[in-house]
Formats: C-alpha cells, sequence, structure tokens
C-alpha cells in the first residue's frame, strides 16, 4: 500500500498527479495545499474520491508538514508546491518564491530524512532550468546537458535538486527530481501560484468560445505532453524497483511544431488564421519559447513508462475531460 503524501495538491499540476496517482489500486493520496479544490476541481477528482483527503498545508511550516506525514504514516512523498512567477514578477515576490519553492523542498526532504515510515521522495522540478537552445536544433535534451539559471524559478528548482541528491546520500533512501515538460491538460487556470496561462490552454479557451483567434509562431516547437501522462510517468517511478539517477526527465519526447498543434485544434472547429506579427496576434509562440524535446531514456530504462505522442488523442481526451467537470 502506497500512502502517498502530493505537495501543491490543488494546483494545475497537482491535481492532475492526484487524479492519475488515487486512480491506482493500492494507492492512497493525502493531497496537501494551502487552498482546497474548487467546484471544478472536485467533479474532476470525484471518480477518485474515496482513495484521496486534503489536508490544510503551507509547505513553508515544516513542522506542519512532518506532523502530517507522521500522522497519516506516509510512504511516499511526491512534493509537487512550487510558484512559477515570471521574470516580471520576480521583484514583488522574490521572498515567497525563495520561500515556498526551495524552503518547501527542504521541508519536504526533512520529512524524508527523519521518518523512517517514509521510502521515497520525489521533487517535481522543471525542463525551466535548461532554458531556450541557443539555436533550433533536433537533438534531444538530456540531464547531464547545460543548463540556464537566469530566473528565480530555475534557480530554486535547481537548488532544490541539488539538495534532494545530497539528502538521498544521508537518508539512505531513493530520493529523485522529475524535469516536466511542457505539460497540458484539465484545469489549468490562472492563479497566484501560477499567473500565466500555457498556449494550449489559451487555444483550448478559444475553442470552446467559438472564438476565432489570430495565431502566429508556426515553426516554434515544444514537446507539450498531457498532463494524464506526467502522472502515468510519476507512478512508474514510484513504482520502480530501483531509481539509478537523481535527476529524470518526464516528457512525451518528442518536439511538435505550433502549426501541428493548432492544426490539431481546428480539426475540433478552431477556426485561426495565421498572422506574421506575433505581437498582433491573440496567440502566438516566439522564438524564445522553443525548446528541445527531452531525453527520456533514463525514464524509460528504469521504469515502465512509455510515452504517449499522439497530440490529437491527448487533445480528444482533454476535451473529453472538460466537458465532464463542468
Amino acid at each position: 500500500m502506497m500512502n502517498i503524501l502530493l505537495t501543491g495538491g490543488a494546483g494545475f499540476v497537482g491535481i492532475n498527479l492526484v487524479r492519475s496517482l488515487a486512480d491506482r489500486d493500492g494507492v492512497r493520496v493525502i493531497a496537501a495545499d494551502v487552498r482546497a479544490w474548487n467546484a471544478a476541481g472536485a467533479r474532476f477528482l470525484a471518480p477518485v474520491q474515496t482513495r484521496l483527503s486534503f489536508a490544510p498545508l503551507d509547505v513553508r511550516d515544516g513542522d506542519a508538514l512532518i506532523d502530517l506525514v507522521r500522522r497519516e504514516q506516509i510512504t511516499h512523498i511526491v512534493h509537487a508546491a512550487a510558484i512559477t512567477a515570471s521574470e516580471e514578477q520576480e521583484y514583488g515576490r522574490a521572498a515567497e518564491v525563495v520561500g515556498v519553492n526551495l524552503g518547501g523542498a527542504i521541508n519536504a526532504l526533512n520529512a524524508a530524512l527523519t521518518c523512517d515510515h517514509v521510502e521515497r521522495a520525489m521533487l517535481i522540478s522543471s525542463s525551466g532550468v535548461y532554458g531556450a537552445p541557443k539555436r533550433p536544433t533536433n537533438r534531444l535534451q538530456r540531464e547531464t546537458g547545460s543548463l540556464d539559471l537566469s530566473n528565480l524559478y530555475a534557480i530554486t528548482k535547481h537548488s532544490a535538486e541539488l539538495l534532494a541528491a545530497r539528502y538521498a546520500r544521508l537518508a539512505g533512501k531513493p530520493i529523485a527530481s522529475l524535469r516536466l515538460s511542457a505539460v497540458y491538460g484539465p484545469l489549468e487556470q490562472p492563479s497566484a501560484s501560477r499567473p500565466n496561462t500555457s498556449a494550449m490552454r489559451r487555444l483550448l479557451a478559444a475553442l470552446r468560445a467559438r472564438r476565432p483567434v489570430r495565431v502566429a509562431g508556426p515553426a516554434v516547437r515544444r514537446d507539450w505532453t498531457y498532463a494524464a501522462d506526467i502522472g502515468l510517468a510519476v507512478f512508474a517511478l514510484l513504482d520502480a524497483p530501483v531509481w539509478r539517477h537523481s535527476v529524470y526527465n518526464v516528457s512525451c519526447g518528442v518536439a511538435v511544431r505550433f502549426d501541428e498543434v493548432v492544426a490539431a485544434f481546428a480539426e475540433h472547429g478552431l477556426a485561426a488564421s495565421w498572422i506574421d506579427d506575433s505581437d498582433q496576434a491573440d496567440i502566438a509562440m516566439r522564438p524564445h519559447q522553443e525548446r528541445a524535446a527531452l531525453d527520456i531514456t533514463r525514464l524509460c530504462r528504469d521504469t515502465t513508462y512509455r510515452p504517449n505522442r499522439d497530440l490529437r488523442a491527448s487533445l480528444a481526451a482533454w476535451l473529453a475531460d472538460e466537458a465532464a467537470i463542468e
């Protein structure tokens, strides 16, 4: 039986992980966050509600986090709580970003270190530590590649990764960090911890509102990965016999052009017209948003995870999920 504590369980990535993990036999999920799920979140989680519970928690409170881990006899920690402030928002939120992203990670690691019943711990990190490639490339981004730690989000995420690797040695337990690619899926909404939404979410909003949009940046590529597939990867790693690495990329493993993404939405009725000026576009992917696909060789070697690379199938699943929680 896995008793999983998932911090940040009311956030976009977090709630999708809650749904994916609680859908497994032999798993109980305690989702923790500073705020509870809204009505849409509760409907999304309704199919797995008997296997989960919610606990109010600010991850900056280390004593409260350890008390929760001990009270619930947690066996696995998945630490997903984070603030993804943009560079423009850093000045006004610097201490908060560091406190949540790094301080919260340290508190989760301390719980893993000091509570004997915790068997494994996992920090949800980000491909944001890699930054944009210097030039368009078809080469995959490996975990050993160069990093771009030019903003607080990337700095705090990588610092937490380094600490996780050291804590694993101190605790003698599997502790790893997962660098997630560009995630899309149900319940992505602007929030205090994640104020900006993805181009995928804005395309979906236009489609559902039957609103024509002007789009730009057809050749810009990202390895967009459906949230449910991230959940599959996380569980596969939690369930794997051995973790041979301290950092794993998590992605569908292939980057697609933005015009391919828009074409998939158009098959469902999105009215989109292409323009050259990204500043005049309703939804644009700009050159600095180009990313190489993550190399997921480590993940696939150590687990049963196999990526879903069918964008159209994932989009259809997303539309069905959104309709079900209206």
